[in-house]
């Protein structure tokens, strides 16, 4: 530093702090005034590890996916056609204690749940939003339990285990209108509720509004919120939405036309004087002029010829995000049933991994509803027994039997030569046939085929025989005999 920086600094060092500090309010007040203020609650990409998103920023997602589903065709086409796929043929159940199985029939068809109707509805919200909170009303007398619904605008924050964000374990719920807020305790299945950290057991002693369920999909490890199927591609939905606006504005005018009158040797002030004496003509009418007058219908040529490929990339673009196949939305392009075929694969996985988290949720579900029949000993039941029960996902594609059936038979000829020769046992050549016969969509159980008792010496004896071991000479007993025959 300079001996006259130094000297300058030692005698107004404050008032040009005091410069500078009033300059940077001035430079925010300005920032903020100029859009950046929206920008303020956005974190760095490379700061804390926390990726929930803020919550003005939520609050807008709900909102604009919405919106999309609301007004978008292609958006709400999207998640209208997952949500058809994934639920839309409906999920069963089966349970091999008719006592646990009525207390399911009472939740499932109960007038306020009825799944059996609303889960198609709750699996599309569950797409559109991201994340879905259902709060339960449970009958302290009976157990019985039926579930409630928040709307996913109204959840404010989404608390984790300090120590394990996986572990989810409560809800704040923040009413659209008032200052009222709710604290709701996610329900934690099996062990979990043992395995969390001290600090979650202690937060969730704050929550005490009620216990809930939060699903969601399109999420990491340690992002509480789940994510819209729409968001991602929000933005590229609303330009096509424009580019089929504008397209059609483009048609319109494409469609109108104008007359083209030349007149030879006329001045301005002839040109203009027979504009007004002329109307504008409509559709088939007749001009009668002399030869010195031409009439033309002029169309614009505004290049339409590339609509077709630049609506496909946007079409793609947004398509391709969720495993949509073109010839899906109505773009047929070089498809043919073959190719068809094999570009339906990566869409079909997307829909049997919604089916699996469907499956996972109504397990979650059901386990709480019968551990509350339990509880309230309204249910009397082995506990291994009272969980026995098993989901059946719906099929997400028809099953072209035709080829099934001569794979069925090809393959069932094998297991029958391979067994005749020795080549596999018996118990195995069952489990493969139980496998193969599965793909017609009939299941059997080879572990109770194979623990059916073997034909033995005891189907083939007559009544009384003692059978081998005995001393007895079966050769030689009669019936009537009290032991064997003496020379």
């Amino acid at each position: 530093m300079s001996i006259t920086s130094y000297i300058t600094r030692r005698l107004f060092g404050a008032e040009i702090d005091k410069q500078i500090e009033a300059s940077k309010t001035v430079a925010l007040q300005a920032a903020m005034g100029s859009g950046a203020q929206e920008d303020m609650q956005w974190r760095r990409l490379s700061g804390a590890s926390n990726r929930e998103l803020p919550i003005a920023a939520w609050s807008r997602q709900v909102e604009i996916c919405y919106w999309l589903w609301k007004t978008n065709p292609l958006g709400n086409w999207i998640i209208e056609t997952l949500t058809t796929f994934v639920a839309g043929k409906g999920f069963t159940y089966s349970v091999a204690n008719p006592d646990v199985n009525q207390v399911l029939d009472d939740f499932w068809f109960d007038a306020i749940n009825r799944m059996d109707i609303k889960l198609e509805q709750k699996v599309r919200e569950l797409f559109l939003f991201g994340v879905q909170c259902w709060p339960i009303f449970k009958a302290e007398q009976t157990g019985r339990v039926r579930l409630g619904m928040v709307d996913p605008a109204q959840i404010s924050t989404i608390y984790a285990d300090p120590q394990n964000a996986e572990v989810l374990i409560g809800v704040k719920i923040q009413s659209l209108h008032t200052a009222e807020t709710r604290h709701l305790r996610i329900i934690l299945i099996g062990e979990t509720e043992t395995v969390i950290s001290q600090d979650a057991r202690i937060m969730r002693e704050t929550f005490t509004d009620g216990e809930c369920f939060l699903f969601a999909i399109n999420r990491v490890s340690n992002d509480p919120y789940g994510t819209s199927d729409l968001f991602v591609i929000a933005d590229w939905l609303a330009e096509y939405e424009e580019f089929v606006f504008n397209f059609a504005d483009k048609a319109r005018r494409q469609n109108a036309f104008i007359w083209d009158v030349k007149m030879e040797g006329a001045d301005e002030a002839t040109c203009r004087k027979s504009a007004n004496d002329y109307a504008v003509k409509g559709e088939g009418e007749i001009r009668v002029h002399n030869e010195k007058t031409t009439w033309n219908a002029v169309a614009p040529n505004l290049a339409a010829v590339e609509l077709k490929e630049a609506a496909g990339v946007f079409r793609n673009h947004i398509l391709g995000n969720k495993s949509f196949p073109e010839h899906w939305y109505g773009g047929g392009g070089d498809v043919n049933r073959a190719t068809a075929g094999e570009s339906n694969e990566p869409i079909m996985a997307l829909i049997d991994s919604r089916q699996n988290l469907v499956k996972y949720m109504l397990e979650t579900i059901f386990t709480y509803v019968i551990q509350s029949a339990l509880d309230a000993r309204y249910l009397n039941v082995p506990a291994e027994e009272a969980f026995s029960f098993s989901i059946q996902k719906p099929e997400t594609s028809n099953r072209d039997l035709t080829k099934i059936s001569t794979a069925v038979q090809q393959i069932t000829a094998a297991i029958v030569v391979g067994a005749s020769q020795g080549w596999i046992d018996p118990p195995t050549a069952t489990k493969l046939f139980a496998f193969v016969i599965a793909l017609i969509g009939f299941e059997i159980d080879p572990e109770t085929m194979i623990a059916q008792e073997e034909p033995g010496w005891k189907d083939y004896t007559q009544s009384g025989d003692q059978g081998p071991g005995t001393g007895k000479d079966k050769s030689r007993t009669r019936s009537g005999d009290s032991g064997p025959a003496t020379a």
